[in-house]
């Protein structure tokens, strides 16, 4: 079964979750009501993140300014046959973008930066956070000991799928 990347970040995401509930467990006060609405947010901010950006890119491939084949060289298998018959790792040519490419990219993803999904997202944080002050339950390490688990499962399945990926190639 071919599991897509989201589904295989979420799996991540959950897990470091639960390893912040139990650690919730034995800190108790406010730490698990403080990693759960951090939580929630930081997952909600990274998924609306996911959405605008799938959004204009897709946008910009139907209307023909990506085309579909662009990028279809950096997915193909990285290694190429040699005269011996091994294979050798070859690494990807990454072209260099100058300044003025980078604010052109910047001019034009500016739509997705401020999408509702996100400005939506950003707001839930913002009264999440009101609401743990107005209730004195506000334990700021606690709110970004929640908050990083986004972060950090997504580092982490980037090690571990990299590591799976060097394991299948050997």
């Amino acid at each position: 079964m071919k599991m897509t990347t989201t589904s295989r970040l979420l799996r991540f995401y959950f897990l470091g979750d639960i390893f912040v509930i139990l650690l919730s467990l034995f800190q108790g006060g406010d730490w698990l009501l403080n990693t759960q609405m951090a939580f929630a947010c930081s997952l909600l901010i990274t998924l609306a993140s996911f959405r605008s950006y799938h959004t204009f890119v897709q946008r910009r491939v139907d209307a023909g300014l990506i085309p579909d084949d662009k990028f279809d060289k950096y997915y193909e298998d990285d290694k190429e046959e040699d005269d011996d018959g091994e294979k050798e790792n070859v690494a990807p040519r990454v072209a260099k973008v100058g300044f003025k490419q980078s604010f052109q990219n910047l001019a034009l993803s500016y739509k997705s930066a401020l999408s509702l999904y996100r400005i939506f997202s950003y707001g839930v944080l913002f009264l999440a956070v009101l609401f743990l002050i107005r209730h004195d339950t506000l334990d700021a390490i606690a709110f970004f000991v929640g908050l990083s688990v986004v972060p950090l499962s997504s580092f982490l399945s980037v090690l571990f799928v990299k590591k799976g990926l060097n394991e299948t190639n050997e």
